[in-house]
Parts: C-alpha cells; sequence; structure tokens
C-alpha cells in the first residue's frame, strides 16, 4: 500500500511539473500577443475605443464554458487540450498570410476565444493532481512560471513587432504551441482521460454556487481582478503610446510590470497552505491595487521609471489577488467538479465583457482614458466586502 501510495506521489509530482513547465510555454506564447492585441484592432477602426472585438470574442467564450465539461468528458483532458491547440496553430498559420484588415481581425478573435478556452482546460489538467493541502503550492508554483513565460514576452513581442511585423508574432506564437503540442502527445496522453460525468445544467451549476456563499465571494473577488486585466490588457499599452511611450519602453515596462508575479505568487501559496489562509493576503492585495490605481490618474507625462514603478506595485496586489483566488477555490472543489471550474472561469470572460462595455461608456462621457483608473479604483473598493466577509481557510486538512 505504501509502495502503491509513494509511486502515485512520483508520478503525480512529475507530472505537476511537465504541466508547469507547459505553462510557461502557454504564457510566453499569449505574451507576445496579449498585449498588441488591442493596437492590431485600433489600426483596423482607427480609435483606442476597440472594446467591441473583445465584448464579442469573451461572449463567446463565456458561453463555450458551460458546454467545455460535456466535451471533456466525452474526449479526456489530454485529447480536448490537443484539439483546441491543433485548432489554434491553424488560425495562427492563417493569420500570416492575413493584411491587417476585418478579416485578420476575425481571425485573431478566434485566436483570442481559443486562449481563453484552453486556459480552462490547463486548470482542469492540473487540478486532477492537486490536494487541498498542497493547493496554494501547486497553484502558486504554476502561476509564478506561468507570469515568468509572461514576463519575458513582451520584451520578445516588441523586439519581434519592431522587425518583422504582425507576421513574425504570429509565426513565433505558432511555434510554441506545436511544441506544446507534442509534449502533450509524447507525455500527457494517458492524463487520467475520462473524468465523471456530471450533467450539470447551467441553472444547477449557477444554484450551487448560490447555496455556498464563499464560492459566490471568491468568485466575485475574481471577477474583479480580471476587471483589473482586461482594462489593463486592453486599454494601458494604447493610454502608454498615447502618452508617448515607444513599443520598446513599453515592452520594457510590462517586463518590470510582471516581474511580482514569479517571486510573490508561490511563497503567497506557501503561507496560505502552511500559515494564514487566504483571506489575509486578499485583502492587502486589494489595498495595494487600490493605492495604484489612484496614483495612475495624477501621473500625466511619459516618465519611463514612474509608470515602471507604479505598475510594479500594482501587480504585487494583483499577484497576491490571483495565487489567493486560485487556492481559496481549488480548496472548496476536487478534480471532477469541472463544470464548477469552467463556471469560475467565466469570470475571466465576464470581466473582459464588463470592462470593455462600461470603460467604452466611460471613454465616450469623458473622452480622458484616465478616468479607466478611477473606475478600476471603484471596482475594487466595492470588491472589499466579499473579501472582509469571507470565511478562511486555514487551517486546512489533506483530502
Amino acid at each position: 500500500m505504501t509502495k502503491r501510495f509513494y509511486a502515485k506521489y512520483i508520478v503525480n509530482e512529475r507530472t505537476i511539473r511537465l504541466i508547469t513547465f507547459l505553462g510557461f510555454v502557454f504564457g510566453f506564447s499569449g505574451a507576445l500577443l496579449t498585449y498588441i492585441t488591442s493596437s492590431y484592432f485600433k489600426q483596423v477602426m482607427n480609435t483606442d475605443n476597440v472594446g467591441i472585438f473583445y465584448v464579442i470574442s469573451f461572449s463567446i467564450i463565456l458561453v463555450s464554458l458551460f458546454y467545455l465539461n460535456k466535451l471533456i468528458e466525452g474526449f479526456g483532458r489530454a485529447r480536448t487540450l490537443m484539439t483546441l491547440i491543433t485548432m489554434q496553430i491553424g488560425v495562427l498559420f492563417m493569420l500570416q498570410f492575413v493584411d491587417i484588415t476585418i478579416e485578420g481581425t476575425i481571425l485573431l478573435m478566434l485566436y483570442t476565444i481559443l486562449f481563453g478556452v484552453i486556459s480552462v482546460v490547463f486548470d482542469i489538467v492540473l487540478e486532477a493532481y492537486s490536494t487541498d493541502g498542497k493547493t496554494g503550492r501547486t497553484r502558486g508554483l504554476f502561476l509564478s512560471v506561468y507570469n515568468f513565460g509572461f514576463l519575458i514576452g513582451p520584451l520578445v513581442s516588441v523586439y519581434i513587432l519592431q522587425h518583422y511585423g504582425f507576421i513574425g508574432i504570429f509565426f513565433s506564437t505558432m511555434i510554441l504551441y506545436i511544441i506544446m503540442f507534442f509534449v502533450i502527445f509524447m507525455a500527457l496522453n494517458d492524463i487520467k482521460g475520462h473524468i465523471k460525468k456530471q450533467s450539470l445544467s447551467s441553472t444547477q451549476i449557477i444554484i450551487k454556487f448560490k447555496n455556498n456563499i464563499n464560492l459566490t465571494k471568491i468568485y466575485l473577488i475574481a471577477f474583479v481582478l480580471r476587471f483589473f486585466y482586461a482594462v489593463m490588457t486592453i486599454y494601458m499599452p494604447l493610454y502608454l503610446r498615447d502618452i508617448g511611450f515607444s513599443w520598446g519602453d513599453i515592452g520594457l515596462i510590462f517586463a518590470v510590470m510582471l516581474i511580482p508575479f514569479i517571486f510573490v505568487e508561490y511563497p503567497a501559496g506557501v503561507l496560505a497552505d502552511k500559515k494564514y489562509g487566504e483571506k489575509e493576503m486578499l485583502f492587502i492585495g486589494s489595498i495595494i491595487v487600490i493605492f495604484s490605481t489612484v496614483i495612475m490618474y495624477f501621473i500625466h507625462d511619459p516618465i519611463l521609471w514612474v509608470w515602471m514603478s507604479i505598475l510594479f506595485v500594482s501587480r504585487i496586489g494583483a499577484a497576491l489577488l490571483e495565487a489567493m483566488q486560485d487556492s481559496y477555490f481549488y480548496k472548496q472543489i476536487d478534480e471532477n467538479d469541472v463544470a464548477l471550474i469552467n463556471f469560475f472561469r467565466s469570470t475571466r470572460s465576464i470581466g473582459y465583457i464588463a470592462s470593455a462595455i462600461l470603460i467604452g461608456i466611460t471613454l465616450y462621457l469623458f473622452d480622458d482614458m484616465r478616468y479607466i483608473f478611477i473606475v478600476l479604483s471603484i471596482m475594487f473598493i466595492v470588491g472589499l466586502y466579499p473579501i472582509v466577509t469571507l470565511k478562511d481557510t486555514f487551517p486546512v486538512t489533506q483530502r
């Protein structure tokens, strides 16, 4: 019995490391396109108010998440992941032969949709090898490595963009997806393939969250963070360009900005498992983000070190929030709760949809992008309520 347990432990640890490596490649591939996608849309529409593309893309992601669990139940985790990655490779291949036109925009929206769904499948794959007593560490390590890929991505992205244009970005991203496909095919194809069927309707999923007040609260907290990410991803590159920064400066700013995700999330996950739980660090993270976004409103000039510093501080708060919300949520569920995972990850889609609509209205009314920072501050202040009323998880027992 002991030998079997030890062997299973070794397999799980090796698989988690492999999935974490894939997380790095996935994060790097995402960073190559994430921060320049809005610039692509702007060139097509000739306006900063490009939210409509994100509303459409993430509305489709949101709908698809309610059917994703059925797909995984039928095909298994690995096959579903490989199928989606194959589709993404095809989209990136076609993007290399399309000009910056509405056709290219449609393909780039399809890329965004597939990226969103693939990220959820990675979550489901990782959850199959997590236990409650180590959820914070497992998630923290995955997020740290994933975000390390995101950190170096902007530096590489702006270099490729300046020398080879969008075609170079699409080609490089396609190569990374090909690498992911072969790693999954060779090493993860036998991953706990099929899962327990649950046959939960959308209404039943919502009722499960509604009946568990703490799941509802962590969902709201995750939504606020995703709203923040969406605004920063869509509008911050455009804002920094508008006030006078070059793409080279922006790449450097974003690389430094993302450093906290590497050094904060894993230690925070360990602390959540062993000492504090998540509640206290969720509160601290929110206060840091509120403080940072308020300051951003008052900065008007393109001073490199100033923007680098304030965005760096904001991501310390965001990194705490990201690690703690994942740790808290995955301690409430098990590996077969795919439908609940899909619903929880809908916060990303809803965050993008809500931010595109709300910021679009804000820009229409005030015609000043600085007001996005006021909107963000208000969102996080409202988000403090579910945090302070959340039931903490510490101490936690092994599942």
